[in-house]
């Protein structure tokens, strides 16, 4: 591995909707599309922090407030709190 390669890329694995960056405290987070699950990781380590359950469709939108992720599926908007679904 070459001093300038780079360590981890999130381009590779996301779809095409566009991300989420939220900061909490000191750390910054980002929220990734996959298809019909989420992902999101820690901006400063590139690791991941939170895996979405399956939907029955594929995510259109993602949005992120404080421990909350809200994803539209379909004609349906669920709201997750860390990676539970709540509603």
């Amino acid at each position: 591995m070459g001093i300038f390669e780079p360590f981890r890329a999130i381009g590779y694995i996301t779809a095409g909707v566009p991300f989420s960056v939220q900061r909490l405290g000191t750390e910054t987070f980002v929220t990734v599309s996959i298809g019909k699950a989420w992902q999101t990781y820690n901006c400063s380590k590139l690791t991941l922090v939170f895996v979405g359950p399956q939907m029955p469709k594929r995510i259109r939108a993602l949005a992120t407030y404080r421990d909350f992720t809200f994803a539209a599926v379909g004609n349906v908007v669920a709201v997750f709190k860390r990676a539970h679904q709540v509603c």
